[in-house]
């Protein structure tokens, strides 16, 4: 494209004023009574875009607990002195005040408009929490895990309100639903409430009961995920909706009735629930049941189990196992019946304590031979599925993804020759194996196939591979050395990313190309190689 003359002159003049911008542009970072400030960033040009500018900084951190005394309220000023300037205190950043174990009270003075995610995370002694109207930016898990907070109070007039006695954030984003933000183990959930929002009561292990409001719609993501002595659960008619991992790691909870009007929810909303053995829909509800007592929800329109929990039965009217269903639940024996049509292993992914497996032989399209504790389809070539007590047999040719996700009970993996193929996380988090053996016979090794096998220390790659996958042995943070054979010609966008072990590589002289982030935190260095990152 042409840039006429006086078009020059301009961007030339631009140019020179964002230099200046930028030089002109000094960061501070300072600590006064025991509390860490730093600048909040200019934008790229140097300029602060919007309500900030270079007076204008945010509380990172804290110097000492010590510093704090227990009986005394701690007090965010909107403004410090240091060396002989004022500066404006506009936010509360990440993780600021997380772990602070001396603070009781926390009052947060008017002008502060941010508060970030993990603010007040992990702080044991907190009870109360007073915040400003001039809040304009609320992150996620502000209290993460301060279990004894008992109060949160809002000062009236602003974007979010503190209803009378709820001790609760809530307030609305445009034109969306009134949502329930962020509560406590004493919260009561005001009646006008339409939406808990994802993460509200993420990590509040003292919440023991709660009873949700009727008018109330949604739950979001992870609402009450990791609210480890949650026991009981009261939904209300009027729910609609249940989202991802609303419910996950409540390790307490042992039963929930899902209500007559929920029309959409997610499978792994009772992952790590290891507890729950009673699962009802109500009778009249048009899109859910819990049929033939299976302790599972059960989508309606085509048989698909879409929840379970470690008491639920696969009966013969269920046709599908949706992905999730089991996530990351303690069963230890499946068995499926003849009249399930369609399987994937996905729906078991995270379950390690499986020991036994079946399939009914009249099954038309898989099979269990007596005592292999696997399932393979019915021609015998893919294996599907194995447990703890699996040996991988002769004669397959694929291992299909999340087969073994989690639970491959042996040190050496040794598979068998004849395998050609092995799904996407087959055996990824699988921490048992030490040693693998790659087969002459491979020829596609799926994506992050041994992510997250932290005890994995060997591996011997046999086969003629052109290519390793995306994340192939991402976070195997003990494998120490590979010795990658000829004929490799591309390593895979972050292949070992995070194997913080990994000092010997051997790339043979066939490698064209290593993608990015492949060696990211390795101490190896790929520029020893000679082949840059593309």
């Amino acid at each position: 494209m042409k840039v006429r003359p006086a078009y020059k002159r301009i961007l030339f003049s631009a140019f020179c004023l964002m230099a200046l911008c930028v030089q002109a542009y000094e960061k501070v970072h300072f600590t006064e009574n025991g509390l860490v400030y730093s600048s909040v960033l200019p934008a790229a040009c140097g300029h602060y875009l919007g309500r900030h500018d270079s007076t204008d900084v945010i509380i990172c951190g804290y110097e000492s607990p010590e510093r704090f005394a227990p009986e005394q309220p701690l007090q965010i000023a909107y403004s410090v002195i240091h060396d002989g300037k004022t500066y404006n205190v506009v936010g509360i950043g990440k993780e600021a005040f997380a772990g602070l174990h001396t603070v009781e009270k926390i009052i947060v003075e008017e002008g502060i408009e941010e508060l970030n995610s993990y603010a007040f995370a992990l702080m044991p002694n907190l009870k109360s929490v007073r915040l400003p109207s001039t809040l304009n930016s609320l992150g996620s898990y502000m209290f993460y895990e301060s279990n004894n907070l008992t109060e949160i109070l809002m000062n009236p007039g602003g974007s979010w309100i503190s209803p009378d006695g709820s001790n609760a954030i809530t307030g609305c984003e445009g034109d969306s639903r009134i949502l329930f933000i962020a509560g406590c183990s004493t919260s009561k959930i005001p009646t006008f409430i339409e939406e808990i929002d994802e993460n509200a009561f993420c990590g509040c292990q003292s919440l023991e009961r709660i009873v949700i409001p009727e008018g109330v719609i949604k739950i979001g993501d992870g609402a009450f995920s990791g609210c480890t002595n949650l026991k009981e659960v009261i939904l209300p008619e009027s729910l609609e909706e249940i989202y991802s991992g609303a419910f996950s790691d409540c390790i307490s909870l042992k039963s929930i009735f899902i209500p007559k009007n929920v029309s959409r929810l997610y499978g792994d909303m009772f992952e790590g629930c290891h507890q729950l053995s009673s699962i009802v829909v109500d009778k009249d509800n048009p899109t859910y049941d819990s049929r033939s007592h299976c302790n599972g929800i059960v989508r309606k329109s085509d048989s698909t189990l879409v929840a379970a929990c470690k008491a639920t039965v696969i009966t013969k009217d269920i046709k599908r196992l949706d992905i999730d269903c089991f996530s990351d639940i303690n069963i230890h024996s499946l068995r499926i019946p003849k009249t399930l049509e369609e399987f994937s292993a996905w729906a078991f992914a995270g379950c390690k304590e499986i020991d036994e497996i079946s399939v009914d032989p009249k099954n038309p399209n898989y099979m269990s031979p007596e005592g292999s504790n696997i399932i393979l389809t019915k021609d015998g070539k893919t294996l599907l599925m194995g447990c703890r007590t699996s040996e991988i047999p002769e004669g397959i040719e694929k291992i299909g993804a999340a087969a073994f996700y989690g639970r491959y009970p042996n040190r050496l993996l040794r598979l068998p020759e004849g395998v050609k193929e092995i799904g996407r996380r087959a055996f990824a988090y699988c921490n048992e194996i030490n040693n693998v053996v790659i087969p002459s016979s491979l020829t596609s090794l799926g994506e992050a196939v041994f992510e997250e096998c932290h005890n994995l220390y060997t591996v011997q790659i046999l086969a003629p591979l052109k290519k390793t996958e995306y994340a192939t042995f991402r976070n195997c943070k003990n494998l120490v050395s590979i010795n990658i054979p000829e004929g490799m010609k591309v390593i895979g966008y972050h292949t070992f990313d995070g194997c913080s072990n990994l000092k010997n590589v051997h790339l043979p002289s066939t490698i064209e190309e290593i993608e990015i982030d492949a060696f990211r935190d390795c101490p190896y260095s790929q520029m020893q190689s000679g082949v840059a990152s593309k």
